[in-house]
Formats: structure tokens, sequence, C-alpha cells
């Protein structure tokens, strides 16, 4: 906490307030990558910056999310906040609970810019009967495949469902010498307690039917939990293994992919540039559905931090600014996240980049199956048990029930034991 404080309290020392008639300069702490993503926000930030003489916006690249919680933190204790936080949508519960946002309703009765965006995105902004944030950009996750080895095994239609995708997984498993050791495996699994883990397991737990959180009671060991780490684990079957783990904590690193040494994997839209810089011959298909179609949301919220009336009075001006269909689109068409208003997926800009890269398709098609994981100021707490348990069932440590019976009792206690924390 003394840490907290006092680094808060250095980052004060480092933001000098503008004079209070003059121009309001607005602090915008964001985690945009890789490089080309940041020079296309900075350019759409001094566009802003053009039209609106009275404000001017300062974008500052805070770095990775799992780097930006203890500044986040830091700053809200030492009373030195930005203006304007772009993160992710599971931060919010704990920017609530310190009391560090602004609820946007009283903006939104005056100006309703929500009215636009895709119905599902909007979970994402609300939490206890109130909205934090407004969705920035989008994301869903899909399977990205090797159109040479498909080729080469003569498959030309998608797998459907997950025994399906299981079953063509282990074809496309290749044990040359017979070492018991392929050379190259159909699919690729995620090793690693961290969030992108989780991420992508949640994607399979919601095909299952699953629902992480029911008025407020974890569900983790739920019938649709096993089901789907179950079926993870059957990929690693050491007898007959369709799928590799990744290194710990790497799987979304694609270095196997691009080396013919792993046929499919999972990612989003923002693997895409890596995909064209490698010229990989490649195509995307939608995860397999299992009791339903579904698939996991990911993205950006921007929030409006509590700093002061007039400072957040301009802060609502640029909020207002990454919801419009020119910045929607822009920003989509110069990274490759989807936009999150219908207006501006159907833009003529938009749909003319959308020609040009088809692939983006299937995540648009996907995103009415998408789900947001929970706000929950408990949610990270939650996460860090579910993480392990899937590593667990992956190395073969314990069994999917096990795992996920372990993952139920603590999540259970932390729940116990921030009581007032857990309503939506």
């Amino acid at each position: 906490m003394f840490l907290l404080t006092a680094l808060g309290l250095l980052l004060a020392g480092c933001q000098k307030a503008p004079p209070a008639d003059g121009p309001i300069e607005l602090v915008f702490w964001h985690g945009a990558n890789p490089q080309a993503n940041r020079i296309v926000l900075e350019g759409l930030v001094e566009r802003f910056n053009r039209r609106h003489p009275d404000i001017h916006v300062r974008a500052v690249d805070a770095g990775q999310p799992d780097q930006q919680i203890p500044k986040i933190l830091a700053a809200v204790i030492g009373g030195s906040p930005p203006d304007l936080l772009w993160y992710n949508a599971t931060l919010t519960g704990q920017l609530v609970k310190a009391d560090a946002i602004v609820p946007l309703d009283a903006y939104l009765a005056r100006e309703p810019v929500l009215g636009q965006v895709f119905p599902n995105l909007l979970p994402a902004t609300r939490y206890r009967g109130q909205t934090w944030s407004l969705p920035f950009d989008t994301n869903n996750l899909a399977v990205f495949y090797n159109k040479r080895l498909f080729a080469a095994a003569g498959i030309k239609t998608f797998p459907r469902t997950w025994e399906a995708f299981f079953d063509l997984a282990r074809k496309l498993t290749v044990d040359q010498n017979g070492d018991g050791r392929p050379e190259r495996y159909g699919f690729r699994l995620p090793l690693g307690k961290g969030e992108w883990t989780v991420f992508n397991w949640l994607a399979w737990y919601w095909g299952a039917g699953g629902e992480l959180l029911k008025q407020g009671k974890p569900q983790i060991a739920s019938g649709a939990g096993v089901a789907a780490l179950t079926y993870w684990q059957r990929f690693l079957d050491p007898s007959r293994p369709a799928a590799s783990l990744s290194q710990p904590e790497q799987g979304y690193l694609f270095d196997d992919f691009f080396a013919g040494r792993v046929a499919m994997q999972v990612s989003g839209p923002w693997t895409l540039r890596e995909l064209a810089q490698n010229q990989m011959s490649y195509g995307i298909f939608p995860l397999p559905q299992g009791a339903v179609a579904a698939t996991s949301i990911g993205g950006e919220q921007l929030f409006l931090m509590r700093t002061s009336a007039r400072r957040e009075q301009a802060s609502w001006q640029f909020a207002k600014y990454i919801l419009s269909t020119e910045f929607q689109s822009a920003w989509a068409t110069g990274t490759g996240y989807l936009p999150v208003t219908i207006e501006a997926a159907r833009s003529p800009s938009y749909r003319a980049f959308l020609k040009r890269n088809p692939q983006l398709q299937v995540f648009l098609d996907q995103l009415p199956h998408g789900h947001n994981r929970p706000l929950d100021p408990t949610y990270p707490q939650i996460s860090d048990a579910l993480g392990q348990a899937v590593e667990q069932a992956l190395q073969h440590v314990r069994t999917p029930a096990q795992a996920l019976e372990a993952a139920q009792r603590e999540a259970e206690l932390i729940v116990r034991t921030q009581p007032g924390d857990t309503g939506f």
C-alpha cells in the first residue's frame, strides 16, 4: 500500500494542471499495440485535437495490460489518475469499488450515443445498474488454419461441432517416424494459468452452456465446466494426441503455426497483420459449436476517471468522438479490430476494407454469440483460480472435475470474504 501511494504521489508531481481559463489538457492512458496500432491511435487523437482547440488530448502508452494495473491503482490512490483510460471491461468492478470512474448515465440521457452499439457489447458497459464505460473496440476468438496443410489432407469443409473438430485435429496430427512424438499437431492449446488461457477456455465453457457467475455465485465446477475442460484434456491423450501445448503463458504466439508444426490455432483479428507480414496462406472459421454457439469477446472500454467537473465534461467530448462512425471505421480499418457500432460496420470505408480482408467476416458473424467476462471486482481472483484448474488438467496433475472443484471452493471463499461486491 505504501509503495502504491508513493508511486501515485510521484505521478501526481509529474502532471501539471492547466490554467482554469485556458485550453484543457486531458491525459489518455492506453495500451495500444503493436506500434502500428499506436500510430493509428495517435493520428486519430490529433484529428480530435485539431477540431477542438479548447481541448488537447495527450495519448500516453501505459504498457501491456498486466503492467498497467499497478500504475492505474497507484495513480488513483495518489490522487493523480489520467482523465481517460483505455482498458478491458474486467477492471470495471475494481474501479467502481475504488470510486475511481464516473458513471455515464447522466451524459447518456442527454446524448444516447450507445444506440448504435452492437447489443451484445452493452453488458460490458454496465455494472450494478449503471453505465461505467463506452466500448472502444472489440474482437473475439475463432480458429485460424493452415490452408496448405488442409489442402494436402484433402479437407474442404470446416468442422461445425466439437466432435468433428476433435476428429479433424487428430487427422492433422502426424507422427512420420512412429516415435510417438508427432512432428505436426492438429491443434495448439495454451499452457499457463494467466488470462490468455482463461479467455480462450471460457469460449468453450460458454459453448458448453456455462455461466461463470450466477446471481453472484461461481459456477466453475458445473457440468459445463467439466465438459469443456474434459474436452480440452482429450486433445492431450498421451497414446494418441491431437494437440500440443504452448510454452507457459505464450499461447498467443504463432511461431509453430508459421513453421507448419501446428495446423490450427485459436486467436483473434489482431493476428491478421502478423500473418500478412509472414505471407502465411491461412484461413479462419468459427469456433465449433458445443451445446450452443459461443465465443469470448475481447477488446477495450473507455473509462472517464474522476477528476473535476470541467475535466470530465471535456473527457465526455472525446468519449463521444470514439463512438463516431469516422473514428470507429478508421480505427477498425487501421488495426483489424472490429468496429463497435452497426453504422461503422456498414460504412463504405469499412465495407471496402472487409472486401480486401474477407476473413474478418467470421468475427463479425460471431459477435451475436459472444460472451463478456464478468465485471465483478472478484473476477481477477476467480480467473486466477480458474487458470490454475485449467493448467492442472492439461498437465494431468488432476482430473478436470478435481481441478474445477478445487477452483470452485477457492472462488466461493473469494466471494464470501468480499460481501457486497458480487452483485450485478
